[in-house]
C-alpha cells in the first residue's frame, strides 16, 4: 500500500479543525473490477480505523491511502501491520 501524507498545523488549523483526515484512491488500472477495487478500499479504512483507535495522541494529518493490488489478497493483519508501521514512523517524526 502507498500511503501518502501531509502534515496539518500552523494558524490556519484551529483546536477543533485538527484531526486525522483520510482519502483513498484505487485506479481502474489496479484492477478492471470496481467491486474489488472498493474491497481494497474498504480494507484499508478499516485497518486503518482499527489500528487508529490505539493511539490517543496522533497529530493533526491529511491522508492518502492508495492500496496495491496484494490488499486484496492479503490477511488482514497484515494491512493493519503496514499502518501500524507508518503511524508509528509518523508519532516519531512529530
Amino acid at each position: 500500500m502507498i500511503i501518502r501524507w501531509l502534515p496539518c498545523g500552523g494558524a490556519t488549523w484551529t483546536e477543533a479543525s485538527r484531526g486525522l483526515y483520510v482519502g483513498t484512491y484505487a485506479p481502474g488500472t489496479l484492477h478492471k473490477s470496481a467491486v474489488k477495487r472498493n474491497r481494497m478500499r474498504r480494507r484499508c479504512r478499516e485497518a486503518l480505523r482499527m489500528t487508529i483507535q490505539k493511539y490517543t495522541q496522533v497529530p493533526p494529518t491529511q491522508l492518502l491511502l492508495c492500496p496495491r493490488i496484494a490488499s486484496l489478497g492479503a490477511p488482514f493483519p497484515d494491512i493493519c501491520f503496514d499502518i501500524m508501521s507508518f503511524i508509528l514512523f509518523r508519532l516519531s517524526h512529530v
